[in-house]
């Protein structure tokens, strides 16, 4: 029994350091280490559920077909996407993961691919030979990624370690009416202009807002909402 549970316990540690460990890469140019069961929510009370993960260029929402074949899904009527245990809603047709809400207010985190990073670094990227106009936009920038053009998933989870990493930048929104707005303090202070600028200024002083903390920045959407 004591050496089940040993064994048990060391499974758990190995998965838990691997999902640590992982990195997207041009073989692998996802947001998550695996397809992830979850659910679209259309408008219309509709809803969709298949294996779902965000491709990082474009954070775009791929799902896999009975065909073992990625496709793409358009985000024209989605309301709400559930990846796991993570919500995700488009906003300027990405992907943004709601981190709290207000009412119809949101906070939002993208998080994306740094490819300029990666360009300015010298070398070509390595990934699936691409035939579409995505393709065309990725090899100007030097890159050739995997995920695209309807690959098959098995071949994709071969080579799956064999990319070149992707650095990623995460950016925080508000999205307060529809409108989506940087969550920086030039950006909300751009959004509140004149008539709420010294209550900003005051807001901001007393509860000493750090803009890359995600419990400062629920603080600053609660203002907003006011």
């Amino acid at each position: 029994m004591k050496r089940f549970l040993s064994t048990v316990a060391a499974l758990l540690l190995m998965l838990a350091v691997s999902a640590q460990n992982f990195e997207p890469n041009t073989k692998w140019p996802y947001l998550y280490e695996n397809f992830t069961p979850g659910t679209i929510y259309f408008e219309g009370n509709e809803k969709s559920s298949s294996n779902l993960n965000i491709h990082l260029w474009g954070n775009v929402l791929h799902y896999v077909k009975a065909d073992g074949r990625i496709y793409q899904s358009s985000d024209q009527k989605v309301m709400r996407v559930e990846i796991g245990n993570d919500a995700y809603i488009f906003s300027d047709h990405k992907l943004v993961r709601i981190i709290a809400h207000e009412g119809t207010n949101l906070l939002v985190e993208l998080v994306s691919g740094d490819f300029d990073a990666m360009r300015s670094s010298g070398g070509g990227a390595y990934g699936s030979s691409l035939n579409s106009s995505a393709s065309r936009d990725l090899s100007s920038l030097g890159f050739d990624l995997g995920g695209m053009d309807h690959p098959e998933l098995g071949l994709m989870l071969q080579e799956k370690q064999d990319g070149r990493t992707i650095p990623l930048i995460t950016r925080y929104y508000f999205i307060i009416g529809g409108q989506q707005i940087e969550a920086t303090k030039k950006g909300v202070e751009k959004f509140v202009g004149d008539d709420r600028a010294d209550a900003l200024k005051q807001f901001l002083k007393d509860n000493k807002v750090k803009w890359k903390k995600e419990e400062s920045l629920i603080q600053v959407l609660r203002f907003l909402g006011q």
